[in-house]
């Protein structure tokens, strides 16, 4: 009985996460605002697309072979088109128009976010579509601010790497 308990010790069983990883759509995000988004589970995968007809790019995270986040990266080469902030998260659960620790917009839910990061150096902007699947959403008023923690990171990040800044 005791070899049994300390082998399920050393094996790591019981509340194990998938691992977390150090970069999500080719920029690093830290893990404390990644984790929260991955559930139990023993793998986890990225896939990063290249945009071919405008610079950008489609990342996905999967953990045990099921999605749990995705995300649509666009830069456009323009001034953004006006936005009714407090309508556009209108058909997600718990979205509304949120502060944002990076010069843009965005709209928070649960589940779901849009969001318009400006660029600093021109006039330009990037686009972000965000997504969160499975057992990680919180259907609840405040269950926004996990992944307004994500998107508060990798924002930022990914506006460098494209020379939004």
């Amino acid at each position: 009985m005791l070899c049994t308990v300390a082998m399920a010790a050393l094996a790591g069983c019981g509340d194990t996460h998938a691992a977390v990883p150090a970069e999500f759509c080719k920029v690093p995000v830290p893990k404390a605002a990644l984790s929260p988004l991955i559930p139990r589970g023993e793998s986890a995968k990225q896939t990063y697309v290249a945009t071919e007809a405008q610079p950008g790019a489609a990342c996905a995270l999967s953990a045990d072979g099921h999605r749990v986040l995705y995300v649509d990266v666009m830069l456009w080469d323009r001034g953004p088109d006006p936005v009714n902030w407090k309508t556009v998260g209108a058909p997600y659960k718990y979205a509304a128009e949120r502060p944002v620790s990076f010069p843009g917009h965005a709209s928070i839910g649960s589940d779901h976010a849009v969001v318009q990061a400006s660029c600093t150096s021109r006039t330009a902007y990037m686009s972000f579509a965000v997504y969160l699947f499975g057992d990680r959403v919180e259907n609840t008023p405040t269950g926004y601010k996990k992944l307004q923690r994500f998107i508060d990171a990798l924002v930022p990040r990914e506006t460098k790497k494209f020379g939004c800044t």
